[in-house]
């Protein structure tokens, strides 16, 4: 694998198949020796999630409040649902697997474990998709109940923005695979982006199986 050479981006380190720097690990120099445009976008990145967090912790308790009312209507997460929630927290590990290589300077690397974060995460969408299709099935005809209401809302919601985060890896793939640059910093923040969303998911279903 090559080690690669930096290429300024972000006003931070790049890395290309022809200009080979330090290797950047992310945890070297102190927050006072990172580029100020990445401290800024870090900053902002954390504020959007604080927000996120803020708006599917309404639904969240909304769907708590509303839990003694289940018995009118016995609604059943889809099976499905284990999978795909399985899937988005496996699909953190080649997330991760990415990050470390961007910090190392292999391209190649990056490339593979971005293409496996994609991938898995268009299964989870597509499983997700799959669990709508169950709950229709419970509904039989009647009229959509508070909860299965709940459920299209929240996994509608949480889809839309974990397709943003796959709008942000395919750039990643593009920079990898066309350009042969990885800017580990970008790295860093898409793949904060997509293990807030994991951990999201995971915490919105297991709210969701309170009865």
């Amino acid at each position: 694998m090559a080690k690669l050479k930096s290429r300024p981006q972000m006003r931070g380190r790049g890395v290309s198949e022809t200009n080979p720097p330090p290797p950047y690990r992310g945890d070297e120099g102190g927050e006072s020796e990172q580029p100020h445009d990445f401290q800024l976008a870090r900053l902002g990145l954390y504020i959007f999630l604080g927000a996120l967090t803020m708006m599917f912790g309404a639904l969240a308790l909304l769907y708590l409040l509303r839990t003694p009312m289940q018995e009118a209507f016995a609604f059943q997460l889809p099976r499905l649902s284990w999978l795909s929630t399985a899937v988005i927290l496996l699909s953190s590990i080649p997330c991760q697997m990415a990050l470390n290589a961007a910090r190392a300077g292999s391209v190649v690397s990056v490339a593979r474990g971005t293409a496996l974060t994609f991938g898995l995460g268009l299964l989870f969408l597509a499983m997700q998709a799959g669990s709508w299709s169950e709950v229709a099935q419970q509904l039989q005809g009647a009229p959509v109940h508070f909860f299965s209401a709940m459920f299209y809302v929240i996994s509608a919601v949480h889809g839309l923005h974990l397709l943003g985060g796959l709008v942000f890896m395919g750039y990643l793939l593009y920079q990898a695979f066309a350009l042969r640059i990885v800017n580990p910093q970008v790295v860093e923040l898409g793949a904060i982006y997509w293990h807030f969303l994991g951990v999201l998911w995971a915490a919105l279903f297991a709210v969701m199986l309170v009865k």
